[in-house]
């Protein structure tokens, strides 16, 4: 018995476009006839796309183990190259910090070192650097007077007014 592309459509639970699809040029020559605009898929027809529809679900199920199984491989691929690279880079983030503790160490011996320089050009000295610097800086100098001592000629000012001698 005949059927519209519609009535075996809701037979396979396909849409109408799943059912034309198989309605290639050579199967509506050999399996098919129109009667009133309608094309009617006879019993051999129907047959055929059966065995096609079932084929194809056989194929696609094979595919689906097949790509299943691929898909498990490569995930588990994936999955061992993801572990090393994060371990490698736990490896960079443990040598990174160790650098930057390196570089706060010697971060903080350098201030160090530039506070004692510091401290020494200004800090306190030592007792007679102190009573030295107390002596040139607050005690005035008093002024050397010049005298004439037998080796030396008597200066400009002595001559003219001569040496009380």
């Amino acid at each position: 018995m005949s059927k519209t592309i519609k009535e075996l459509a809701e037979e396979l639970n396909l849409s109408k476009s799943g059912i034309r699809k198989y309605l290639t040029a050579s199967f509506r020559v050999r399996y098919t006839h129109e009667s009133a605009h309608r094309i009617l898929i006879d019993d051999a027809g129907i047959k055929a796309i059966k065995e096609m529809i079932a084929h194809k679900g056989a194929h696609s199920e094979r595919t689906q183990d097949a790509n299943g199984a691929h898909t498990e491989q490569a995930s588990a691929q994936s999955n061992g190259v993801l572990v090393e690279q994060l371990r490698a880079k736990d490896k960079q983030i443990e040598h990174l910090q160790k650098l930057l503790d390196q570089s706060q160490q010697l971060q903080l011996m350098a201030e160090q070192k530039l506070k004692r320089l510091e401290k020494a050009q200004n800090g306190p000295k030592s007792e007679s650097e102190a009573k030295d610097d107390q002596i040139n800086n607050h005690a005035p100098e008093a002024p050397v007077k010049a005298e004439s001592t037998p080796e030396q000629s008597p200066s400009f000012w002595q001559r003219l007014f001569g040496s009380g001698k």
